[in-house]
């Protein structure tokens, strides 16, 4: 059977895709070095890059690095995937450009599909105007209470044609199949017609079952199909290609104390340390000067040693919440913030302080575990929607350690108590 592939334009995501095709039975593995062979035995592989907190010619350079690998690969489908909330920007993250580097390697493909919803995490596409679920509302995508006011790519824009072709450096086309064509008999049609053509087509879905259409016509395409998407589209792609469920397990529980590390200004990774403090958790403010540290030094970090060593599971942050003073003193790259996030953990682990490691963020998140020495990941165990429990390869500092990755705007209020095995409230799924 061919493979599903993808490049992830960040960790977390790519962590939600993994987990998608883990829940389903699949076998998916995750390198994050694009200059080694891509991992074998998997029925989806993948590479995940910085990406999405990239500019210009970073972001062009790890884009073609990043889809290098598959160029010759047996594949079916190779899904771009991008954040649900296609937070984006033509200076930082740029999707529209991505989507030309991707013609540029497969010439001959025609128009590529971009369908970022994902329903059953909130995410929804109508008329090629994006939503997001908020706290029990749902919201366009330039008036979401969070995504609205991104510290590095606040979205002003809901359509999605608008923010891809303000995005491009040509005047490609960018058509769309929006929600009726899935009830009026003409989804296929279309589809066939705007592959047809160049440029790239979004394309609408507000439930599960429109994705899986989406799918289907992927999976026929006869050859490689490009979609530029999110874990809705990879969660449609699986229900096509699954094995069956898998049975769900015993959850695991931390095996002594935790440690949490966190570049999140996402008001809901702020409710989240706020829970965890107010669980016991002990709370470490990473300062400003750290990310300029190859080695972390100073009070903070003997202050999560010393909380460790004492048995308590700690919570170190470089922000709670954009309210947070730290964010006012200067923009820093996710790379030297994802970088001290990292080393921090690389020095609990390597001291045998922890082996149960939760790391917090998107764009920083793919740094953390390049500070870690992470090279390749495989979900180890489900856990909440879009933020699965991995096992890093042996080469790396946290080999043996349980790895919760979470994305910004991912996970309930308690998901810190639940990856210790303390739930606080009940174990559905956010």
């Amino acid at each position: 059977m061919s493979r599903i592939g993808f490049l992830a334009d960040d960790l977390t995501g790519a962590a939600d895709v993994l987990a998608q095709a883990h829940a389903r039975g699949l076998d998916a593995a995750l390198s994050l070095d694009p200059t080694k062979p891509l991992p074998d035995a998997a029925d989806v592989v993948g590479i995940a890059g910085p990406s999405r907190s990239l500019a210009g010619d970073a972001l062009e350079a790890a884009v073609r690095a990043g889809i290098a690998p598959f160029a010759a690969a047996d594949l079916d489908v190779f899904l771009y995937k991008i954040c649900s909330t296609f937070d984006s920007s033509p200076t930082v993250g740029n999707i529209g450009r991505a989507i030309e580097i991707l013609h540029e390697q497969w010439p001959s493909h025609g128009a590529i599909a971009v369908a970022p919803a994902q329903p059953e995490f909130g995410r929804y596409t109508a008329f090629s105007q994006h939503f997001g679920a908020y706290r029990g509302e749902v919201h366009r995508l330039d008036r979401h209470p969070v995504m609205s006011r991104h510290p590095a790519t606040p979205m002003h824009e809901a359509d999605l044609r608008a923010i891809i072709a303000s995005q491009q450096s040509g005047d490609a086309p960018i058509a769309a199949i929006h929600l009726p064509a899935y009830t009026d008999g003409t989804f296929s049609a279309e589809w066939k017609t705007h592959r047809r053509e160049s440029g790239s087509f979004v394309v609408d879905a507000v439930a599960p079952d429109q994705m899986d259409a989406v799918a289907d016509a992927l999976l026929a395409d006869g050859h490689v199909a490009l979609v530029v998407g999110s874990g809705g589209i990879m969660a449609a792609l699986a229900r096509r290609r699954a094995r069956g469920e898998r049975t769900a397990s015993a959850a695991s529980v931390s095996s002594g104390p935790t440690l949490a590390v966190s570049a999140s200004a996402s008001s809901t990774t702020a409710d989240q340390i706020a829970h965890a403090v107010g669980e016991g958790w002990v709370e470490v403010a990473i300062p400003g000067d750290a990310f300029t540290q190859d080695r972390p030094s100073g009070a903070w970090v003997d202050a999560t040693a010393a909380a460790l060593a004492d048995g308590r599971n700690v919570i170190a942050h470089t922000l709670r919440g954009t309210a947070d003073p730290r964010m006012l003193s200067g923009t820093v790259d996710s790379a030297a913030v994802g970088g001290a996030i990292g080393r921090l953990a690389k020095i609990m682990v390597e001291r045998g302080l922890t082996r149960d490691v939760a790391i917090f963020g998107g764009d920083s998140s793919s740094h953390a575990l390049l500070a870690l020495g992470v090279t390749e990941l495989r979900v180890s165990e489900q856990f909440v929607t879009a933020g699965p429990i991995c096992q890093a390869d042996a080469a790396s500092a946290v080999a043996e350690s349980r790895l919760l990755l979470k994305g910004g705007q991912v996970g309930p209020v308690d998901i810190l108590s639940r990856f210790v095995g303390n739930p606080t409230s009940s174990r559905g799924t956010s």
